[in-house]
């Protein structure tokens, strides 16, 4: 969420004695073993994500948007979405995917050849990955991998000879191939997805927060390991009662967000983890900038719980008690021990007590 992500959503017990931003004893629900979320947003979710959710503290100590922002997404010369990516492995030809026209801040060099890749009309993607119907203006899928490969091997001298400006090319040539030499076809009929989500069956534009749930559904099926959403709108100096939040996150983000977790995790055959953060924590009296921010984890492998609270204050620990840092690289340590993932590059995770086995 650019430009912020208040805190009532996560640890809004905290703020309910004194009632600021608009919490009180009625609009809040206790979920247990000390989480307790807002009740008209979150508390819509499914059973599946309120009894496996947590809230983790990230203690960043930034209140700039863009050094914050660079923080929770990098460490200053490698993408922390990246790194999990590769970490997982897997073959799908595509590890890491944008969905909608927003990448994350920070710099995105590609990880031990897994990049990012960005997803702004499904179709494209859809018939890449070999479902969707025929179509006969679209070469055959190996003739078309062929003929990239002939295309990269001329341009090879181009390639090494400019490898930062051109290194975005070298990415495209890579994934694009990647995905047509892919044995696996995808089993994705894009108007009944769409229809799911509350779009109109032809709904193939990454243009609204809804299509970027059903895009991220689209990219999940076909094995990619992490997905990225990024939000607008976000900076909401002013909203001293979090109605304009609360708001928002009702029309714009809920929909499609509810329907994705749904789907995904009523299935029991993916491990699926949701993460979702800002800048930074809304601060008081006026929901300015805050320097920590309290992220909402849910999924398959996340136990019920908080670690890293956001205070009444909007401020929060450093570390825990075992004196592990609450840092951006830490949050990204738990993500990837939720995930499972085989390896995991952030090194100490602080919210351990908060992983399924």
């Amino acid at each position: 969420m650019r430009g912020g992500y208040n805190a009532l959503f996560s640890n809004a017990d905290s703020f309910a004695p004194a009632g600021t931003f608009g919490v009180t004893g009625s609009n809040t629900r206790n979920l247990g073993s000390g989480l307790v979320i807002d009740a008209p947003t979150y508390g819509t979710l499914p059973a599946l994500a309120l009894s496996n959710m947590a809230a983790i503290g990230v203690n960043h100590g930034i209140s700039s948007h863009d050094p914050a922002r660079m923080a929770d997404w990098s460490n200053g010369t490698k993408s922390y979405a990246l790194m999990l990516a590769n970490a997982l492995g897997g073959t799908a030809a595509i590890k890491c995917a944008v969905v909608g026209g927003n990448f994350p801040d920070g710099p995105r060099p590609a990880e031990n050849g897994v990049s990012m890749q960005s997803i702004t009309d499904m179709t494209t993607t859809i018939n890449a990955l070999g479902g969707g119907t025929t179509d006969p203006t679209i070469p055959d899928r190996a003739k078309a991998a062929a003929a990239l490969g002939a295309a990269r091997t001329m341009s090879a001298a181009q390639l090494s000879g400019n490898e930062s400006s051109l290194a975005s090319v070298k990415d495209a040539y890579d994934s694009s191939i990647a995905v047509l030499q892919s044995n696996n076809t995808l089993a994705f009929n894009p108007a009944t997805v769409a229809a799911a989500y509350g779009l109109p069956t032809n709904t193939r534009a990454v243009n609204s927060f809804t299509a970027q749930m059903m895009a991220a559904e689209l990219m999940v099926l076909a094995g990619t390991n992490v997905v990225c959403a990024v939000n607008n709108g976000w900076d909401t100096h002013g909203d001293r009662t979090g109605s304009v939040v609360r708001q928002r996150m009702t029309d714009v983000i809920l929909p499609g967000l509810r329907t994705f977790t749904q789907r995904m995790m009523s299935q029991g055959t993916r491990n699926i983890t949701v993460a979702v953060f800002g800048d930074f924590s809304r601060s008081l009296p006026g929901s300015d900038h805050a320097r920590c921010l309290g992220a909402t984890v849910w999924g398959t492998k996340v136990r019920l719980g908080v670690s890293g609270k956001v205070a009444a204050n909007v401020g929060m620990p450093t570390a825990n008690p075992a004196g592990q840092a609450y840092s951006a690289a830490g949050f990204w340590s738990y993500l990837a021990a939720t995930s499972k993932a085989p390896t995991n590059p952030f090194g100490a995770n602080p919210h351990s007590a908060l992983v399924l086995p």
